[in-house]
C-alpha cells in the first residue's frame, strides 16, 4: 500500500507546481491573473468531469492500470507547460493533466477499500490522506528554490518526472510481487459481487444517494473544494500583493500552510469519534471552526504576513480535515453495495468543480474588488458548509445506523 501513498503524494505534488509557479508568471506579464485563474479553473473542471467518469468506470475496470495510465499521461503533460507560449496551449495542457490526474483517487479508494480489514480501513485511509500536505509540502518547498535559481518552468519538470517515477514504481511492484492485478482474490471479489447484485437489485446508485442525502453532502463538497484549493493556490499571490515579498519567498512562507493541513486530518479524529462516527455531523462543527481565522483575515492591514499565513494554515486545516471526512470516508459507507468508487467520483467531482470556481474566481474578484471581498467570500463559503453538513445530516444519520 505504500506504493500507493507515493502516487497520491506525487499527484499533489504536481499540482502544487502550477500554485507555485502561478506568483513568477504572473510577475513575468505575459498572463494575466484572470487568464492563470482559467488555466486552473481548466485543470479543475477537466478534474471534476473525469472523476464521475473514473469514478463510474474505476468499479469495472482494473484499478492498477487506471493509476499507471493517469500518472504517466500527467507527467507528459508537466513536460509541456513550459513550452505553453499562449494562453490557449497552457490552458488545453493543464486541463488535460487535471483529466489524467482524475484517474487516480478513485481507484486507490476501491483498492483500499476491499483489500484492507474493515476494523483498519478508516485508519489506512486517515494515513493515505497525509499524501495530500506531504506532496504538497515538497512541492513548495524544491520549487521555493527553483523558482530563484532557476525559473518556473523548471517547477513543471521536477514535477512530471516525480510523478512517472511513481507510476514506474507502480509497475515494478506489480511485475515485482507477480499479483493479480485485480484489487481483491477472485473468491472475495466473487461473494462482493453476489452480495452487491443482491443489493443493488433493491436499490441503485441514485436511491441510494437519496436515502442517504448524497445529493446535500455534495454541496458542502463543492464549498469546502473551494475552500481548500482555491486558499492554497492564491495565497502566494496574496502574500506578495499585500507585503511586497517575492514570488520566490512569498511560496516559501505557503510552505507553512500544507504543514498545517497535515495535522488537521488527524486532529479531527477525536471529534469524529465522540460525536459517534457520524461524518456529516462532525463536517459541521469543524466548518464552524474555520470562521474564526477567517474573522481575523479581515484584520490583515494590522497583521503582520507571518501571522496571516498562520491564519490562512488554520483554515486550510479545517478544510482538509472535512476532505478526509467527506471525501475518503463517506465513499467508504457504500463499500457493502459496491459503489466505493462511483460516490467518491461524484463527491471528488463536486469538491473540484469548487475548485474550478475559486480557481479564476478569487483571481478575478481580488483584481476587480480587491482581497477583503474574497475574504468575505470565504466566510460565507465556511458558513453554507457548517449549514449543509447539518441539513445532510438529518437523512445521513439514519443511513449509517
Amino acid at each position: 500500500m505504500t506504493v500507493l501513498w507515493i502516487v497520491y503524494a506525487a499527484s499533489y505534488f504536481i499540482r502544487t507546481c502550477y500554485a507555485a509557479a502561478i506568483a513568477p508568471i504572473v510577475a513575468e506579464g505575459h498572463f494575466s491573473k484572470g487568464e492563470i485563474g482559467l488555466v486552473g479553473t481548466a485543470f479543475f473542471i477537466c478534474y471534476g468531469a473525469g472523476q464521475l467518469i473514473s469514478g463510474l468506470i474505476g468499479d469495472k475496470v482494473n484499478p492498477f492500470f487506471m493509476l499507471i495510465f493517469g500518472a504517466a499521461t500527467g507527467g507528459l503533460c508537466c513536460f509541456f507547460m513550459p513550452l505553453a507560449d499562449s494562453f490557449p496551449l497552457m490552458l488545453s495542457i493543464w486541463g488535460a493533466n487535471g483529466l489524467f490526474q482524475s484517474m487516480l483517487w478513485s481507484p486507490i479508494l476501491r483498492i483500499y477499500s476491499e483489500t484492507i480489514d474493515k476494523s483498519l480501513i478508516k485508519k489506512a485511509i486517515l494515513n493515505v490522506s497525509l499524501s495530500l500536505p506531504i506532496g504538497t509540502i515538497c512541492a513548495y518547498f524544491l520549487s521555493t528554490f527553483i523558482i530563484k535559481y532557476s525559473g518556473w518552468q523548471y517547477v513543471f519538470i521536477s514535477g512530471g518526472i516525480v510523478i512517472i517515477l511513481s507510476a514506474v514504481l507502480v509497475v515494478f511492484v506489480l511485475f515485482y510481487s507477480k499479483k493479480d492485478l485485480s484489487a481483491k482474490p477472485k473468491s472475495q471479489l466473487s461473494d462482493i459481487k453476489d452480495n452487491c447484485d443482491a443489493q443493488k437489485g433493491k436499490q441503485g446508485v441514485l436511491s441510494l444517494a437519496v436515502l442517504s442525502g448524497l445529493f446535500i453532502i455534495m454541496l458542502p463538497s463543492f464549498l469546502h473544494g473551494m475552500m481548500r484549493d482555491g486558499i492554497t493556490n492564491w495565497v502566494p499571490t496574496m502574500i506578495t500583493e499585500l507585503y511586497g515579498v517575492s514570488p520566490s519567498f512569498s511560496v516559501f512562507l505557503t510552505i507553512v500552510l500544507p504543514v498545517f493541513n497535515a495535522f488537521g486530518a488527524y486532529a479531527v479524529v477525536p471529534l469524529y469519534k465522540k460525536l459517534g462516527e457520524n461524518e456529516m455531523r462532525t463536517a459541521g462543527v469543524i466548518a464552524i471552526f474555520a470562521l474564526i481565522p477567517l474573522f481575523l483575515l479581515l484584520l490583515k492591514n494590522r497583521l503582520s504576513v507571518y501571522v496571516i499565513i498562520i491564519l490562512l494554515a488554520l483554515t486550510t486545516s479545517v478544510m482538509y480535515a472535512l476532505n478526509y471526512l467527506i471525501i475518503s470516508l463517506v465513499p467508504v459507507r457504500f463499500s457493502k453495495f459496491s459503489c466505493t468508487s462511483s460516490v467518491s467520483g461524484i463527491l471528488n467531482s463536486a469538491a473540484h468543480i469548487g475548485c474550478a470556481v475559486s480557481s479564476y474566481g478569487f483571481g478575478a474578484v481580488s483584481e476587480r474588488a480587491g482581497w477583503n471581498v474574497v475574504i468575505l467570500i470565504w466566510i460565507a463559503a465556511a458558513f453554507m458548509t457548517a449549514l449543509f453538513s447539518f441539513l445532510s445530516n438529518i437523512k445521513w444519520k439514519r443511513f449509517i445506523k
